[in-house]
């Protein structure tokens, strides 16, 4: 990759799906801070049948709870030997591991059958309300669940690419957020994010996304790469300024994207850049 050069873009509007809950995409606005936050269930294996998708069940030790996961299989997977590159991808908050996986998985298979993108793997965990982060004094590990439990489990249960060249990550809002941090926090298992809304400083815990920038910069710049979607009137759209700043600051490249009209509405985010986004993540998979 190498230089600093950014790419911002707007992209013109479109018709938008209005109600993203309703098409199986999950929540469309996080929780309003004033009011508590809804009780969570971590596994949720009672969830609508959606074809393709397959759930699991990882009981995580650093939180003593069994944790729900579903994960999306490219045709011919059970026939085969070969390996894949895998997608994880990180719901809202109020979201759970069915939120997203059918809306996602169908535009993964989509860009799979025009060969836009490799054959791929993508896994939905439950994050909870955790922002993928740790929280020891609640036992709430989103991190420790996604890096030391999750993907090992996802490379030895399935044919992966067991590396950051075969891995990447995204989301939406909490899992947006999730996911750049996630990218910041570990460039050695990801070799790409991107997010839409991203909600970078949601329950936040330990340093911010600038702050992670900063530390890993070496690691991070030319070596990752980082796609950010949000809307104009997103209400995370104020809090991308500090940090798209910092990337400048810094000479990391990165894609950023503003979507006029726009609030804090999946539906219109897959509807606007759905297949941008996936071919991004996937776009330095291996090929077979």
């Amino acid at each position: 990759m190498g230089g600093s050069k950014v790419t911002c873009t707007k992209v013109g509007l479109v018709v938008v799906l209005a109600a993203a809950t309703s098409l199986g995409f999950g929540q469309t606005n996080p929780p309003n801070p004033a009011h508590p936050r809804p009780e969570v269930r971590w596994n949720i294996p009672d969830g609508p049948a959606i074809p393709g998708i397959q759930h699991f069940v990882l009981h995580s030790p650093s939180m003593d709870r069994d944790v729900g996961y579903n994960v999306f299989l490219p045709p011919g997977y059970a026939e085969g030997t070969r390996r894949y590159p895998v997608i994880y991808f990180l719901h809202g908050a109020g979201g759970n591991e069915n939120s997203d996986a059918g809306g996602f998985s169908g535009l993964v298979k989509t860009q799979m059958a025009a060969k836009t993108i490799p054959d791929v793997i993508c896994v939905f965990p439950n994050g909870g309300m955790s922002g993928y982060q740790d929280h020891p004094d609640e036992k709430v590990m989103g991190e420790t669940l996604i890096v030391k439990e999750l993907i090992p489990q996802i490379d030895k249960q399935f044919r992966t690419i067991a590396s950051r060249e075969g891995r990447s990550i995204c989301g939406f809002s909490m899992g947006g957020g999730g996911s750049v941090r996630l990218l910041l926090s570990h460039p050695d298992l990801f070799s790409a994010a991107a997010s839409w809304a991203a909600a970078l400083g949601f329950r936040r815990s330990g340093a911010s996304a600038e702050e992670l920038a900063k530390q890993n910069v070496d690691q991070i710049k030319g070596k990752v790469r980082l796609m950010m979607v949000v809307g104009d009137k997103d209400l995370t759209f104020a809090s991308h300024a500090p940090f798209v700043e910092t990337l400048k600051d810094l000479g990391i490249e990165f894609d950023y994207k503003v979507l006029p009209g726009i609030d804090h509405n999946l539906g219109a985010y897959y509807n606007l850049t759905g297949a941008d986004l996936v071919k991004f993540v996937a776009a330095e998979f291996p090929r077979e």
